[in-house]
């Protein structure tokens, strides 16, 4: 009963989705490109997840591991108008026309790991989840809205709209018995005896949208400045590696708010913006943000779409929870975000802790 509520919710997103894009206008064109001198110049992406950042139960299991290099291309003022048309998504619930628009690519290359909670057995384990590794590429386009503020007469970011093509591998070609033995043996720390049980090899593609606003935007203190803003988000994917829907939010609270949509973490997650103003000066916030997640299909936990591998029965609604910190200047931001996520699977009594550290820079 909750998987069919579960999908039937994926299934709304989508059917919204395509409601809002058959009621646009035709005669609607999209808002002209723009690119200042910080838009101009590409973005560099590093990132690091791991469960040892979690000092309540530092251990390998579940979500162990992703890495993750990307770049993010200087604003592109000259897209073919056909691709423009084909991935401009339409506003919805009745929000005014922007009147610039800042288009990226993205490239990024990334793997993940995921371990059940006993790694030093290597017969199978039925009540817990596989083994699992994921080698992927992504594909990006991210386009940055902005209007006019009324306040301050300048061009300001109001939403951020990003789809993705995810193309990968899942299973022993994806590297993580050997990334992650090899890193313990360096480390000293006991290896995973359970990896010839890991899912089989598995060609992966799957594509995702996301849009967020910036909302309530406020300024506490003018010296030394302060301000609170709230980033609300919905999102959806679909392939055989995840189906989902998703909306959550990010609240923040600290100086330069406008220069980003919140902390980058790889998807399925709460992902923010790669991209980032900056004026030069110092930038902070203090973030905490939720998330709420209807899930038609996680293969980490469902095995191979061919059926023959270990599986788990996957919850249908999931939920994760995010704070941290984030600082730049000149250029650089550095963000650590803790995450905590509810229970994946119906055969797991236990919540996930990792952290993740992201370093993006404008070159």
């Amino acid at each position: 009963m909750q998987d069919s509520i579960a999908k039937a919710a994926i299934l709304a997103t989508v059917l919204a989705t395509g409601v809002s894009v058959a009621a646009a206008r035709a005669d609607d064109p999209p808002p002209p490109p723009s690119a200042t001198e910080s838009e101009s110049r590409s973005i560099f992406i590093f990132q690091v997840e791991n469960d040892v950042f979690n000092r309540f139960s530092p251990t390998d299991r579940d979500y162990t591991n992703g890495v993750r290099i990307g770049w993010l291309s200087p604003a592109v003022t000259a897209m073919p108008p056909g691709i423009v048309g084909l991935t401009t998504i339409p506003t919805f619930f009745g929000e005014p026309q922007s009147d610039s628009v800042v288009r990226r690519v993205g490239v990024s290359f990334g793997q993940n790991i995921y371990t059940p909670d006993d790694t030093f057995a290597s017969q199978p384990i039925f009540n817990d989840r596989p083994y699992a590794a994921w080698l992927y590429a992504s594909f990006a386009l991210q386009y940055t809205y902005k209007r006019r503020d009324e306040n301050t007469g300048m061009q300001e970011p109001v939403r951020l709209d990003t789809l993705q093509l995810d193309l990968g591998v899942i299973g022993p070609a994806a590297g993580g018995q050997f990334v992650q033995n090899n890193f313990h043996n360096i480390i000293g720390v006991a290896q995973a005896n359970g990896w010839a049980n890991q899912l089989h090899n598995e060609p992966t593609i799957g594509i995702g949208f996301e849009r967020r606003w910036r909302t309530g935007r406020t300024v506490v203190f003018d010296d030394p400045k302060l301000e609170v803003d709230f980033i609300p988000r919905i999102g959806a994917a679909l392939g055989n590696v995840a189906i989902y829907a998703d909306v959550g939010g990010t609240a923040r609270i600290g100086k330069n708010l406008r220069d980003d949509f919140g902390p980058p973490r790889p998807r399925p997650a709460l992902p923010g913006s790669e991209a980032f103003i900056g004026d030069g000066s110092f930038g902070w916030y203090l973030f905490a943000g939720v998330d709420g997640q209807a899930v038609g299909r996680n293969i980490f936990l469902d095995g191979n779409t061919d059926g023959y591998s270990l599986r788990v029965s996957h919850r249908p609604f999931v939920a994760e929870a995010q704070a941290g910190l984030a600082v730049s200047y000149r250029g650089v931001r550095v963000t650590y975000t803790q995450v905590l996520r509810t229970p994946d699977f119906y055969e797991q009594n236990r919540w996930t802790m990792f952290g993740s550290i992201n370093v993006t820079f404008r070159y």
